[in-house]
């Protein structure tokens, strides 16, 4: 039997309430103090009616008195504890839904990069939210509707059996009738609620998309075709919730149908036994209510496990992201060891992205001294940017050969190999924060405001910064929206500084600059040398000219390395793509370098 409750999706049920561990006894408390009005308030009430009764035919006034004190005795020590019930359900529950969603968050953070990439951003937006909050239903109403049925059934029982076997007999054949008859909408429901946040969530990504590409669907007139999008999902969600609309109907209809059975039901056999004088009238009144306490709470049991099917769908949506195998992810060392150095050593480094057939990078094997600029030059798809990123410890492998200060990469943690790197690529992702705060993004802990107006200045951002309305304190917008290139590459840089680390990598940080706004760039990079190490990638060659040393990338593997007057002697791969990039910017002023 309990294999069966397990089985299927109704393992997410169980799976979801580790979480609630940490306030397992609050938790329980709270629900049967919350649940208890399933059997105390019919219980008083039917007591009331019964006492009532005998007082009316005995004619006897002070029993009417008494039993009206008992009954205001018990309502009202029992809504004290209902209060204090619903309010610990509620702070308990609040607790727990905190706590499901922050290990979401931290599982999309903790995964790998490749992960990372390959996930919709509107993917992480639904679990968090709409498959989060769907799943709270397990702690919340439906949880507690079945603990109220079963303390309703336990309790009904014990009366009803105790006045007569016979009315107890009828009351559990009726409710189990109404159990057949709710659970027969469980399947149904069950589906149609798992669609609704599959399609809940594809409407997620479709306006993620339309949003982050407004600046395309403006310029390609996208708008209508844009509303056929989501109008497409509204749609789906629209059928879908006829369809749940027309089965609620029905259910409806039936769970009226059992309401009047269990009348009929009482009233039939209740009345049969008090004219055959086998139960007193006042004891049918107490009955009365007991019955359809019982009768109900048994179908309530069969509609509440389909109502619980929604909140499963959504645990079973968490669980598909919280037990992904993530390819890379990043995992911590308990004793590592720390570089002594910044002298970086690649030794026979390859790699292969997830379901590739071949590898991006093979054989790779370099050597890189502290303080020196090595600069990555090649055709697009040589794996220059995937260098870089393995470099800095974007990719978690256990055969990366690669050692910092002679502390190898497999005996330090990804968090703290990636502490020696800083990073700036030529997206610059800056948040919708103010400038002040995307700088001191790049330190762990508090920044003062010295630090982030020097990190700035050694970034030659401080001047344009301060002509901002607001200076430090402007909005940035969204992806930087109110900066111009040039700009948000130099918050990219200072942010970089900020952070300390010895080696600055620059993966394509002038691609989408124009010519002015490069040499800002540049100009601001090459000032770095003298105190860091400097690894770049960039497709102007001309930039690169005074590096300490050139690899040149091509399928993946180094094919040349060498100073820029050297590799032109040679007349290889460098001199063709050094030919190639005069040739078709010859307009572009050299990049002045020191």
């Amino acid at each position: 039997m309990f294999k069966k409750l397990t089985a299927g999706d109704n393992k997410y049920f169980f799976k979801i309430f580790r979480f609630a561990r940490p306030y397992a006894f609050r938790y329980a408390l709270s629900q049967l103090m919350y649940s208890a009005q399933g059997f105390v308030f019919p219980f008083a009430m039917a007591l009331l009616s019964g006492n009532i009764m005998a007082a009316v035919v005995a004619e006897n006034s002070d029993m009417v008195v008494s039993a009206i004190i008992n009954f205001a005795i018990i309502v009202g020590v029992f809504f004290v504890l209902l209060g204090a019930g619903i309010y610990n359900n509620i702070i308990t529950i609040e607790k727990i839904m905190m706590n499901i969603k922050r290990e979401l968050f931290r599982k999309f953070t903790k995964s790998g990069i490749e992960d990372a990439a390959v996930a919709h951003s509107g993917e992480g937006i639904a679990a968090i939210n709409t498959d989060a909050d769907t799943a709270r239903g397990v702690f919340g109403q439906p949880l507690t509707e079945v603990v109220n049925c079963a303390l309703g059934i336990i309790g009904s029982s014990i009366v009803i059996f105790a006045v007569d076997w016979r009315l107890g007999t009828g009351a559990f054949a009726v409710g189990i009738i109404s159990f057949i008859m709710q659970h027969r909408f469980t399947k149904p429901l069950a589906k149609i609620g798992k669609d609704r946040l599959e399609v809940n969530a594809d409407a997620v990504k479709t306006a993620s998309n339309i949003f982050s590409g407004a600046m395309v669907m403006r310029a390609y007139n996208m708008q209508s075709r844009a509303l056929i999008m989501f109008d497409t999902d509204n749609k789906r969600l629209k059928l879908l919730d006829f369809k749940r609309g027309f089965i609620e109907m029905w259910r409806g209809v039936f769970t009226t149908l059992q309401g009047w059975m269990s009348l009929a039901v009482t009233f039939a056999l209740g009345g049969w036994l008090v004219a055959t004088d086998r139960l007193e009238f006042y004891m049918l009144m107490i009955v009365l209510g007991m019955f359809e306490t019982l009768v109900s709470s048994i179908g309530r049991i069969g509609r509440t496990y389909a109502d619980l099917q929604v909140p499963i769908a959504g645990a079973k949506r968490v669980f598909s992201i919280l037990d992904k195998g993530t390819y890379g992810q990043e995992t911590d060392i308990s004793e590592e060891k720390l570089p002594t150095g910044f002298n970086l050593s690649i030794q026979n480094l390859d790699f292969a992205y997830r379901g590739a057939t071949s590898n991006a990078l093979s054989g790779i094997s370099l050597n890189i001294n502290e303080n020196e600029m090595v600069a990555f030059v090649g055709e697009s798809g040589s794996g220059k940017s995937t260098l870089l990123r393995s470099i800095i410890g974007m990719y978690e492998r256990s055969d990366f050969g690669m050692e910092l200060g002679g502390a190898s990469f497999n005996e330090m943690s990804a968090k703290s190999w990636r502490r020696k790197f800083a990073y700036v690529d030529q997206s610059c992702k800056l948040f919708d924060m103010s400038v002040g705060e995307n700088i001191s993004m790049g330190l762990r802990g508090n920044a003062s405001n010295a630090l982030i107006t020097a990190a700035a200045k050694r970034a030659a951002a401080h001047d344009f910064i301060v002509g901002l309305d607001g200076g430090y304190d402007a909005p940035c917008g969204e992806k930087g929206a109110t900066l111009s290139g040039g700009q948000k590459q130099r918050i990219a840089i200072a942010r970089a500084l900020l952070k300390g680390s010895q080696v600055l990598v620059f993966d394509e940080a002038t691609a989408a600059l124009d010519a002015d706004s490069e040499n800002y760039v540049m100009e601001t990079i090459n000032s770095l040398r003298s105190d860091h190490t400097i690894l770049i990638t960039t497709h102007n060659l001309k930039s690169i000219i005074a590096a300490d040393r050139i690899v040149v990338m091509d399928k993946g593997q180094i094919a040349e390395i060498g100073k820029h007057d050297e590799l032109i002697e040679r007349k290889g791969l460098y001199y063709e793509l050094f030919t190639q990039d005069r040739g078709t910017e010859q307009d572009r002023e050299t990049i002045p370098l020191p």
